[in-house]
């Protein structure tokens, strides 16, 4: 394997486990109101150092942000700590099921 193929499937772990935050946050905080504010990674799932750092920068500057931004989240930077937002309840009963558990099921 060439370092074009290791950089190629960093990038898809990365780019799946990017993809699956907003959704895994969003299932953990029905499971249990208040999380850390830590990137969630299914048991499976194996990043490099350097992408699990892009991934923890993009948590913490673009996802929770955006999740915040909607009211579906409260993120405290200084607590590093995530809990549930003003419309949580209203888009978690509009979602129902159809979003992933926060153990990476559906």
């Amino acid at each position: 394997m060439g370092p074009d193929s290791r950089t190629a499937e960093r990038g898809t772990d990365l780019a799946t486990a990017l993809r699956a935050q907003r959704d895994r946050v969003l299932a953990a905080l029905a499971d249990d109101g208040s999380l850390e504010a830590t990137p969630i990674l299914r048991p499976d799932e194996r990043l490099d150092c350097d992408a699990y750092v892009t991934l923890v920068y993009e948590f913490h500057h673009v996802v929770l942000p955006e999740l915040a931004a909607d009211g579906l989240v409260r993120f405290d930077r200084e607590a590093d700590a995530v809990t549930r937002g003003g419309r949580f309840d209203a888009a978690a009963a509009r979602a129902d099921c159809t979003c992933e558990s926060s153990d990476g099921t559906r």
